[in-house]
């Protein structure tokens, strides 16, 4: 996820400044979430001479004292409007499944207002005999390809009338190293991939990079199952848990959904009642918080008793007709992912609707 840093004393001018930028994102539809920071030691490290401060990477924009607090979140909002070129990311095999993915991230890019980005990682194939040249042979034949579908998709677009432009990206590595690389540090949104795909290059691909992303990735990916509805999501189920409550995770999830007026449903899996109640209280306050944001949403507990969280998730997801079910997921380290079997990893594996799988930006 994008993030910008406020640093603010807690007070009037920083919840203030907090609210007003919120909303003018919502309305020009820029999903960015807004970490506050309030330890004078973390301004010091930024080198910040004043707070309230915004800061976008390495740009700081300050709110001089006594001053507009309107004017300080139109200086905020030129500098992303500037900024602002985003695409979502979309890896290509030229099969039949990533020509799923393609339609519906083109669908995403149209409802957001971005463009899209094909990308395909070629592997090197080492043959002794050619030395090298076969491989080369490959690595053509496969930017003829990217470039070819590139083409088809603007042409299909043109004829539409769907405003969002295509382009490719080729890659010469391992695959998932390559395709998280290009995610996290490029300029997109986030990537929307397919999964069951007929070869096993692609079979390979998908399982190391839901793997892979699960770890390291701080951007937002959409798994698309076969025979998924090309269209934006009325209704979206977000399983709920501790991590939700984490700085930006809600907000994104609501500036996501703003445009096109979509229902939550907030749902915990548990067998704690209490827990739930807990969890329930701080949720609702928080969404009262963004009421900005909200079009309607309910919060739902589900007993778990001997199904499997995700396998409760997707029956859910589907009794209610949801096109979108959204999962939170930890960072974690190279032993804790090979020990660890997450509700996130067991969804990707037989997805039933599209899945968005977000990861809360870490902070020091």
């Amino acid at each position: 996820m994008k993030n910008i840093e406020l640093y603010s004393v807690r007070g009037f001018a920083g919840n203030a400044l907090k609210i007003k930028l919120q909303e003018a994102l919502a309305a020009e539809h820029l999903v960015y979430t807004i970490s506050e920071i309030n330890h004078v030691d973390q301004f010091i490290k930024a080198g910040l001479a004043s707070v309230p401060a915004f800061r976008i990477g390495e740009k700081v924009i300050q709110h001089p004292p006594d001053g507009d607090l309107d004017e300080t979140v139109k200086k905020v909002m030129d500098y992303l409007l500037d900024e602002h070129i985003n695409a979502i990311l979309v890896p290509v095999d030229f099969s039949e499944e990533s020509t799923t993915a393609i339609s519906y991230a083109a669908m995403m890019a149209a409802e957001l207002g971005c463009g899209l980005t094909l990308a395909h990682v070629h592997q090197t194939v080492y043959d002794p005999i050619s030395a090298g040249a076969l491989d080369v042979q490959f690595l053509q034949d496969s930017n003829k390809r990217l470039l070819d579908l590139v083409d088809t998709c603007n042409q299909e677009h043109e004829k539409k009338g769907i405003n969002v432009l295509v382009s490719a990206h080729l890659e010469v590595g391992e695959a998932s190293s390559s395709l998280i690389e290009l995610l996290d540090h490029g300029q997109f949104e986030l990537m929307v991939m397919a999964t069951k795909a007929t070869d096993n290059a692609m079979r390979r691909l998908f399982g190391t990079v839901s793997s892979e992303v699960s770890r390291r990735s701080n951007k937002p990916v959409v798994v698309v199952p076969p025979n998924t509805e090309i269209k934006f999501p009325g209704k979206i189920v977000v399983g709920f848990s501790e991590e939700l409550m984490l700085d930006g995770v809600l907000e994104y999830i609501l500036a996501f959904g703003v445009k096109h007026n979509v229902l939550f449903d907030f749902v915990h899996v548990t067998d704690d009642l209490h827990q739930f109640e807990l969890l329930k209280a701080r949720l609702y306050e928080k969404l009262m918080v963004n009421r900005a944001l909200l079009n309607g949403f309910n919060i739902k507990s589900l007993f778990e008793g001997e199904m499997k969280i995700h396998e409760a998730l997707f029956d859910y997801a589907t009794e209610v007709r949801a096109g979108m079910l959204i999962l939170v997921s930890h960072h974690r380290n190279f032993i804790d992912n090979i020990r660890h079997t997450s509700v996130t990893k067991r969804a990707l594996q037989h997805p039933q609707v599209p899945v968005m799988i977000i990861h809360p930006i870490p902070h020091s």
